[in-house]
């Protein structure tokens, strides 16, 4: 438990130090568009300190180094060090792990809103794909209202139409099957790995 929260505190500082300094360079600059992607570091690193301050909701140990650790990669390495553009399917990667994440958030809202049963695996595994598909979807919303707002192509519309937008979703909906997959296995074969102990934790947080 120390350990995580001294590694959460290392990546938050890390991340908002970085994004700070690189966001007033990029205003300096005259690039007001870059400038607003550094400085959304800052709130999205500190959503699991807003949930616990301010909402007084705890999502677990677990779930926060989870968070955090995807948002650096997909965030901060992805869209601020620009690995997206030098690193061939990065995005597609950060997509596929979105699936993962998105998975485990949506069982702990179903641990958290009392609607989680062993007894009702199919209603559970449909949850979860949903959750993930809806999570992508709200993403793609944003990037095009992004899009149209600073007139960019985050979606890459100009140079592959839909078929960016459309992989981007594939990605996220197999990240969260191989989630499922590890929660079926986990629970019908009584083994107790990470997604049990994933549960196990929610419940007591």
């Amino acid at each position: 438990m120390k350990f995580n929260r001294k590694f959460n505190l290392i990546l938050v500082c890390i991340a908002i130090c970085c994004g700070l300094y690189l966001g007033i360079d990029k205003m300096i600059s005259g690039d007001i568009y870059s400038a607003l992607i550094r400085f959304a570091i800052v709130p999205v690193m500190l959503v699991p300190l807003i949930l616990r301050k301010v909402f007084h909701r705890e999502i677990g140990a677990k779930l926060e180094t989870i968070y955090l650790l995807f948002v650096f990669c997909a965030h901060f390495l992805g869209s601020i060090i620009d690995l997206y553009h030098s690193v061939p399917g990065y995005d597609k990667v950060m997509h596929l792990l979105s699936g993962s994440v998105s998975a485990l958030v949506a069982l702990y809202v179903l641990i958290k809103l009392n609607q989680y049963s062993e007894k009702s695996l199919f209603f559970n595994v449909l949850f979860i794909i949903a959750f993930t598909i809806m999570i992508a979807g709200f993403w793609e919303y944003y990037e095009y209202t992004c899009d149209q707002l600073f007139q960019k192509d985050a979606q890459n519309v100009l140079t592959t139409g839909v078929g960016d937008t459309m992989q981007d979703m594939i990605a996220a909906t197999i990240g969260s099957i191989l989630v499922i997959i590890m929660y079926l296995y986990e629970v019908l074969s009584h083994s107790n790995w990470f997604i049990t102990r994933f549960m196990k934790e929610t419940r007591e947080s």
